[in-house]
């Protein structure tokens, strides 16, 4: 591996303290830097996306309803 690969290859590499950064469980941080590959370190980190964009909504939609219940109070 040459100089250039080898900067490159670390400008790509996730580090445990950036996944930690994101918000990442320990569980998830280990699944992550157990993959060698970078494809399946996608898959991985697409796949705790979705998880937080699934509790995202949940708790927009709590957020919602409790709009809508001071809305009719304050009424």
């Amino acid at each position: 591996m040459n100089e250039k690969e080898a900067e490159n290859l670390k400008k790509t590499a996730l580090s445990q303290a950036e996944l930690q950064a994101a918000g990442c469980p320990e569980e998830t941080i280990r699944k992550i830097l157990q993959e060698k590959n970078d494809r399946c370190q996608c898959r991985c980190l697409r796949q705790y996306r979705k998880e937080i964009l699934a509790k995202l909504h949940r708790e927009q939609e709590k957020l919602t309803n409790v709009d809508y219940l001071l809305y009719h109070m304050e009424k």
